[in-house]
């Protein structure tokens, strides 16, 4: 009977200290996980099993290092958060792998992504036909996103004879108060517009910028760190 109850109150504390950790972490750690949050799930449950079916005497033990490894989760989460160049490095960054309707192979022998997952994946976004896509782009998390050609996109009132006759890409300018120089470069603009714009908006430099987009549309969306959001 004493087994019972030491069995009991140990899966009661890892049930607890589970509910409690990824309340914490997260939702991320339970939905669209990125390669390094699916290892830390999986290793933090690996953990309280541990715990769950030690002996009485290093119960503490192991649940010590339950509460050591959820501590480094949330603070790497913590420092990611802040760091756009260790957020790269740690959860990567999104690959284009369709652009402007042709398979881009060099991006997907560097994921070593293969002609059919790439299928696979297109017709869980219900396409059949690759010529119908513009660009698709494997997120963080493995999933594709894809943009359609504009005559294969389904058509508002609104888009009723102002259809798009070629689609661009959003181009992300400015990332946590930081230029972000390549895209800059691609897509045409230079420092001195960038500059003159924020000017226009009242910004004098670019770290007051928390997040800077230029549309497909080619308007330059804004948003600081102390305003919700102007777009031009």
């Amino acid at each position: 009977m004493d087994e019972f109850w030491r069995d009991a109150w140990q899966t009661g504390l890892v049930f607890i200290s589970l509910l409690v950790f990824t309340r914490i972490l997260g939702n991320t750690q339970i939905g669209q996980l990125t390669f390094y949050e699916y290892v830390s799930g999986i290793t933090i449950g690996s953990i309280a099993a541990s715990v769950a079916a030690s002996d009485a005497d290093k119960v503490w033990n192991h649940f010590f290092d339950l509460l050591v490894f959820a501590v480094l989760t949330y603070l790497v989460s913590v420092v990611t958060l802040k760091s756009r160049p260790l957020r790269k490095l740690i959860e990567g960054s999104p690959t284009i792998v369709i652009e402007n309707g042709r398979i881009v192979r060099d991006n997907m022998k560097g994921l070593r992504y293969d002609l059919d997952e790439l299928h696979a994946q297109l017709r869980e976004n219900g396409v059949m036909d690759i010529a119908e896509v513009e660009y698709g782009i494997i997120e963080t998390t493995g999933a594709l996103s894809i943009i359609k050609k504009p005559l294969q996109q389904t058509v508002t009132k609104q888009d009723i004879n102002a259809l798009p006759s070629q689609i661009s890409l959003p181009v992300e300018l400015i990332l946590d108060g930081e230029i972000q120089e390549h895209a800059l470069n691609h897509s045409g603009m230079t420092r001195e517009w960038l500059h003159s714009q924020l000017a226009l908006r009242g910004i004098t430099e670019p770290q007051q910028v928390f997040y800077g987009v230029l549309n497909s549309q080619g308007n330059l969306f804004l948003q600081t760190y102390a305003s919700k959001s102007k777009t031009n």
